[in-house]
């Protein structure tokens, strides 16, 4: 866990304990505050080593009502960051990082690059439409924000999309960490990219905000490092078959 994620996990449980505490002694109406203090200290939880299961983020992108609702005061505010955050920097949705690789922020589905046919998603915090689930290759991989997925699983999906054809939507919340640091393994895994800092290079040519932090970036480094000792599957002669969701 990064040093950012553990000071913003302990933020949020100071501010539950503190909306709390304001409850009690103001009392009355105030105990409302109950809902939103709960909610932000379990959030706080996950970043301080429970992991993106506190969101309790199925495997098809969808959430669990029971988590959903208690945590409901938390959506509504990162959903607020995330349109604010959007009208603020004005950047585009999505970047084409490399031919039929693009990345970019969360999205609805028609608002995805033409023709996308894999959708790659590091978001814990927010669930995808049906529409994206059910038309395209979903493949979730939560990630708290400012985090990292596990690695055997970033690893598999990366060399297993290595070589699909595209267009793959690789996405986060912003677009600028935790999606760029998968998009920045396929740039590694189709010899756009020499190593982490290379693929990080290239990525922000086509979308300047991105920025991998200190976690993302050694997870990729680790990536790159593995990928360049591993064999070649063409020349073993091997085919990848069609994206699909890990299990």
């Amino acid at each position: 866990m990064s040093a950012h994620a553990v000071r913003f996990g302990w933020a949020q449980v100071v501010l539950g304990l503190g909306l709390l505490a304001a409850a009690g002694w103001l009392g009355g109406p105030a105990w409302v505050l109950t809902w939103p203090s709960v909610a932000v200290i379990v959030v706080g939880t996950g970043y301080l080593g429970l992991g993106p299961g506190v969101f309790g983020k199925r495997s098809d992108g969808s959430l669990g009502w029971p988590l959903f609702a208690l945590l409901l005061p938390y959506h509504a505010v990162a959903w607020m960051r995330l349109r604010w955050d959007a009208l603020v920097h004005r950047e585009p949705l999505w970047n084409e990082v490399a031919p039929g690789l693009f990345l970019g922020r969360i999205v609805p589905p028609a608002a995805m690059p033409p023709g996308t046919t894999v959708v790659v998603d590091l978001t814990a915090e927010f669930e995808v439409s049906p529409e994206t689930r059910i038309s395209r290759a979903y493949h979730c991989l939560p990630a708290l924000d400012t985090s990292v997925p596990r690695y055997e699983e970033f690893a598999a999906l990366a060399r297993a999309l290595a070589a699909h054809p595209g267009p793959i939507y690789v996405h986060c919340a912003a677009g600028h960490g935790r999606s760029a640091a998968f998009a920045a393994a396929l740039l590694v895994t189709r010899g756009l990219a020499t190593g982490a800092d290379d693929a990080e290079a290239v990525l922000r040519r086509a979308r300047p905000a991105v920025r991998l932090h200190r976690g993302q970036h050694a997870m990729l480094a680790r990536f790159a490092a593995e990928s360049r000792h591993a064999p070649d599957p063409d020349a073993q002669g091997s085919s990848l078959g069609p994206a699909r969701p890990l299990s």
